[in-house]
């Protein structure tokens, strides 16, 4: 393993576990959000969200977490349709009697798999006031009915960051969009996406090198530039 040590700006917040994995492989990684997320109340949620027959939909495991606060000790037992990763064990984890019946890495390739089940006629898709929309529009364009739940608003943090990095964590649009408003990086610096979706954002953004996790979560993201700067980078 090289001598030299490298630091990673993170976007957002992850586990120490992570944050103490990378220092063993001679990576510093410092946590500055630049996304908040802010729940949203919805009266009644409780008594319109959770028809029977009816899978819940995420894409994030921020709506997960949020719902699971908003209902307390839950008792619900509808099934779930959910982005693989972080966002599946959250859901597994929140829900625990409520088992995963569709799972994809990205929207369109779950709505895709919520289709071929053949089985589906309507989802309650719970979600922020930012996301994507090939889901819902793939669904609804199939015939399923999405019943959309606006959960949480997520809003942007941009702030000046000083100092060099050698690599920088992004984990949606969204933060690639907050960080950029208010910074420019140098050349050298690598960005790191979880997944396809915040790669494309990030190459409107940045003419820099471009590193895709090998997997949606978070750990992924650690290993993936673990193996970079220890094996890949010369």
């Amino acid at each position: 393993m090289p001598n030299d040590h490298y630091r990673i700006l993170c976007t957002r917040p992850i586990p120490a576990s992570l944050i103490a994995d990378a220092a063993g492989h001679g990576i510093d990684i410092q946590v500055k959000e630049f996304i908040r997320i802010s729940p949203i109340n919805i009266p009644e949620l409780q008594q319109h969200a959770f028809q029977p027959n009816t899978p819940m939909v995420f894409t994030s495991a921020h709506a997960v977490n949020i719902l699971r606060e908003m209902i307390g000790t839950p008792e619900v037992r509808n099934n779930i349709c959910c982005i693989s990763g972080n966002t599946r064990t959250a859901a597994e984890q929140a829900f625990p009697q409520s088992p995963v019946i569709a799972a994809a890495p990205y929207g369109i390739e779950l709505a895709q798999a919520i289709i071929r089940r053949g089985d589906i006629k309507a989802v309650n898709f719970f979600c922020g006031n930012i996301h994507r929309k090939e889901l819902p529009d793939t669904l609804t364009s199939a015939g399923i009915r999405v019943n959309e739940f606006v959960i949480y608003r997520n809003d942007p943090m941009p702030e000046k960051v000083t100092g060099h990095y050698n690599g920088i964590f992004f984990f949606s649009p969204s933060a690639v969009s907050s960080y950029f408003s208010a910074n420019s990086i140098p050349a050298d610096t690598v960005c790191f996406a979880i997944g396809a979706t915040t790669a494309a954002a990030l190459k409107e953004a940045t003419n820099n090198k471009i590193i895709i996790s090998t997997d949606v979560d978070a750990n992924s993201m650690v290993q993936t530039s673990i193996s970079y700067f220890n094996n890949n980078n010369s």
